[in-house]
């Protein structure tokens, strides 16, 4: 018992450690503004055309560089409704030219051939702000709010997600492109990547005939998870544009694979825990998607907010439910193993290839807390074991410890400390 009371005491101590690093170490750049900037200087700010406009490169949580969040990462040249319709025109065509030696053949005439491609949908999303300066046209200069709104993906699974920044003086749209996924232990989005998500746009318009021109620009900002680069992609004036374009195909949800194999007859409840601690939390992702796509005149916060009272007694009712029926090691390894592989599953679910360290940090600590309370919860029918010589295997303290730190980790996001 002093052995195992050792273990659960350094398993509380790691399971603070934890908590207290992931509430320090790192950054959501989605949610948490940035500080380093107070105002819009000019050595700031970019000009996407010659004597056009003025960008701030950035979107904002705020009308501040205070509140700076994600790079801005492609800029289209041309109308932008034709940009937007370029995105978002569900015909998924592609252009080929017609034979020009045919007699009174139109130059700017094309054949259209159907390709497979990404669908962009309208997208609920947080407001986030750019700054633009149009004072070289003679206007005004001017914190703005996204024009439109787009996605590819699930709200509540994985998705890209377009935010988009038009002016009325200039013939161009900033792009803010990143890849995010919904995190049940966050209540909101967690970004992974906005570099990926800028070579899709690129391909989408590389070798399209209505597209002049695909490059990148090199501004030499930093910040915002900015590399200093910017993809352009340049329009070409064509009559038929409304009709046209391509894309990628990309897939809104991956394979839940895996399974947890054979073990000893003697430990099939810890398959059954293990097995419903995974299943409990792609269940609750999968019928938050289902709903999404079902009852799609409510937001997709309504869902979350429905489906989330699972997350917070789901796991410990489970373990309280079947870790007595296991010896203490088992339990606690049944129970870290699989809610672990609940939360790989879930990445790998939707998409999720790269996990910030802070979020790692505070997984760990959820799984600690889990792991201290199956463990507490061994029922006394295991007393009669050769090492379990101890009847009462159950340690009231360590079980309020452990279903306190459960409810401190999901209070922590919720208060906004990670």
């Amino acid at each position: 018992m002093s052995q195992r009371r050792t273990l659960l005491i350094a398993a509380v101590i790691v399971l603070a450690g934890a908590y207290l690093l992931a509430g320090s170490v790192g950054f959501f750049p989605s949610d948490e503004p940035d500080q380093e900037i107070a105002t819009v200087d000019d050595d700031r700010l970019i000009q996407p055309t010659e004597n056009g406009s003025y960008l701030w490169p950035y979107t904002s949580r705020s009308e501040s560089v205070d509140g700076r969040t994600l790079a801005i990462n492609v800029v289209i040249h041309g109308d932008p409704d034709r940009t937007k319709q370029a995105l978002t025109d569900s015909e998924e065509l592609e252009w080929e030219p017609m034979d020009e030696t045919e007699e009174d053949a139109d130059p700017d005439s094309y054949n259209l051939s159907v390709q497979d491609g990404v669908d962009w949908d309208d997208a609920d999303g947080s407001t986030r702000y750019s700054f633009i300066d149009s004072s070289p046209h003679g206007g005004d200069a001017e914190w703005v709010d996204e024009s439109y709104q787009l996605h590819s993906g699930a709200y509540l699974g994985s998705r890209s997600h377009i935010r988009a920044y038009t002016s009325e003086a200039d013939d161009w749209t900033a792009i803010q492109v990143h890849e995010e996924y919904f995190d049940w232990f966050r209540l909101r989005h967690t970004v992974t990547d906005i570099h990926g998500p800028a070579r899709v746009i690129e391909d989408d318009f590389i070798d399209q005939p209505f597209v002049e021109d695909v490059s990148r620009t090199h501004y030499g900002l930093d910040g915002g998870w900015s590399d200093g680069w910017i993809s352009s992609i340049e329009l070409a004036v064509i009559g038929l544009l409304s009709t046209v374009f391509a894309r990628d195909t990309r897939t809104a949800l991956g394979r839940v694979g895996g399974n947890l194999g054979q073990w000893a007859k003697t430990n099939r409840y810890g398959f059954v825990l293990a097995a419903l601690l995974v299943g409990l939390l792609l269940g609750v992702r999968a019928i938050g998607i289902a709903l999404e796509s079902i009852v799609s005149g409510y937001s997709p916060q309504y869902i979350a907010g429905l489906l989330y009272p699972l997350i917070v007694v789901g796991p410990p009712a489970i373990v309280a439910t079947f870790a007595p029926r296991l010896r203490p090691l088992s339990a606690f390894g049944f129970t870290i193993v699989g809610m672990g592989a609940g939360f790989v599953y879930d990445f790998a679910a939707i998409g999720i290839g790269i996990v910030p360290i802070q979020l790692v940090l505070h997984r760990i600590g959820l799984l600690l807390a889990l792991g201290v309370l199956a463990v507490t919860l061994v029922d006394s029918h295991n007393a009669g074991r050769e090492d379990e010589p101890t009847a009462d295997k159950t340690d009231p303290p360590l079980v309020v410890v452990a279903v306190a730190a459960w409810l401190v980790g999901l209070a922590l996001p919720l208060f906004g400390y990670l």
